[in-house]
């Protein structure tokens, strides 16, 4: 049987399970976008379209809401290995549901099923590297494993359509259960548990206390860990509410054609990745909150350049500044709830996080929808850019104290955003 890695300790075992885990992430979401595109074809021979292919973002998102607390929860308990093997597994099975079922109902249903059953997966797995990872290279294999995500969703779709054009429907959904089973495989025979055996009474107090909520419930969340969740709910909220519009304005506004949409799209997502896997690091030497604010700063200039860009070229910098600002957040923003959890905690608040970001998933596309109705689209990223400017106002005044060069912020009381132990002292 596996020994736990012992936390805080870099050695050779956590540095190959951190990269096992984030090559079988990868995998599975390279399967996700590989079956992306297939959908609204598969969808359409069925009499189905925009519609549902709508509520089954909504289905998903809703699935994840609901399960990421329950299962992060789950995954302190009883440990991150199974929460992952059960999320690699689901991916696996609900891609040969999708196979069996013909009708847009059930799409919807498995897409649920998809989205709750994965819902504990980042939890599980950012927790795994704070559990393996000394405190002051969080950011940096956090970035690493939020990098391995985005890789696997960028290049699925290209995939996704040359399966589709050369073996039908049938044949991306059974390479993406395929890949995924290829890596709880993987998870299963070379990833060990990281979870320690921990009383809470012997563990020093972190900046989080006992009166840590009940993951099912948002009525009673922890008052230190709000900003963070606000955060979370803005970056992505923000994002989803303009994405539509985007696609929208970029063919009828600018008259973009396909290849030149998809090359901002691309672009984007590369600097997002390249991103987080280079740049992860910086907030373990200066800060969490100098990065926080940084990226949402560059996500304004990406949404002003949008209000902007008359030439092609000035939008795909504007994009390359929101993947860059995307980066410099998300690891930063991730390490920052990991320095205010306890061990025996961890996957519990990064639940939490995966439902703020999935609340935003589902209220963003709603509100684009209504707006959309009275609002052109550059008065859209406009409000966009005003609400993201609300973001670096809530992360530089909430966030307080930060990490640099390794230093812990001291003392009481604990503001809004210390980092981890603060409250010990």
């Amino acid at each position: 049987m596996d020994q736990p890695i012992q936390p805080r300790i870099m050695d050779r075992q956590a540095r190959r399970a951190i990269l096992l885990l984030a090559g079988s992430v990868m995998l599975m979401e390279t399967g996700y976008g590989i079956v992306m595109p297939i959908f609204a074809k598969r969808l359409g021979e069925l009499g189905a379209g925009v519609e549902t292919l709508g509520y089954m973002a909504i289905a998903f998102a809703i699935g994840q809401l609901l399960m990421a607390p329950i299962l992060g929860s789950l995954a302190d308990r009883v440990g991150r290995r199974p929460v992952s093997l059960t999320a690699l597994a689901g991916v696996a099975l609900a891609n040969l549901g999708f196979l069996l079922v013909n009708s847009s109902s059930g799409y919807v249903l498995i897409r649920m099923a998809q989205g709750a059953v994965t819902a504990g997966l980042l939890p599980a797995s950012i927790s795994f590297v704070a559990d393996a990872v000394p405190d002051t290279q969080r950011a940096r294999w956090v970035g690493l494993l939020m990098g391995s995500y985005g890789a696997g969703f960028i290049f699925g779709p290209a995939l996704g359509g040359f399966l589709y054009d050369q073996g039908g429907f049938a044949a991306p959904f059974t390479v993406s259960a395929i890949l995924a089973a290829v890596g709880l495989l993987a998870t299963l025979i070379l990833v060990p548990e990281t979870r320690m055996q921990i009383s809470p009474d012997k563990e020093p107090a972190p900046a989080i206390d006992r009166k840590l909520p009940d993951p099912r419930t948002w009525f009673n969340v922890d008052f230190r860990i709000l900003p963070l969740l606000v955060l979370d709910f803005l970056e992505v909220s923000i994002f989803a509410f303009v994405e539509p519009q985007l696609a929208v304005y970029a063919y009828q506004g600018l008259h973009y054609t396909s290849s030149q949409f998809g090359l901002i799209v691309s672009l984007y997502g590369l600097s997002f990745v390249a991103g987080q896997f280079g740049l992860g690091r910086l907030s373990d030497r200066f800060g969490r909150r100098p990065l926080i604010v940084l990226g949402f700063i560059f996500k304004i200039i990406f949404y002003l350049g949008l209000t902007l860009a008359n030439e092609f070229w000035l939008l795909v910098l504007a994009g390359v500044f929101g993947g860059v600002g995307g980066a410099l957040i998300s690891p930063a923003l991730s390490a920052a709830y990991l320095d205010l959890t306890r061990e025996t905690n961890r996957s519990r608040v990064m639940g939490l996080k995966e439902s703020a970001a999935a609340m935003g998933g589902i209220l963003g596309p709603i509100g684009v929808v209504i707006a959309s109705q009275w609002m052109p689209p550059l008065d859209i990223f406009r409000v966009a850019a005003g609400f993201t400017l609300v973001g670096v106002l809530l992360a530089f005044f909430a966030l307080g104290c930060s990490r640099k060069n390794g230093a812990v912020c001291s003392g009481r009381p604990v503001r809004i955003g210390c980092y981890q132990r603060a409250a010990a002292d």
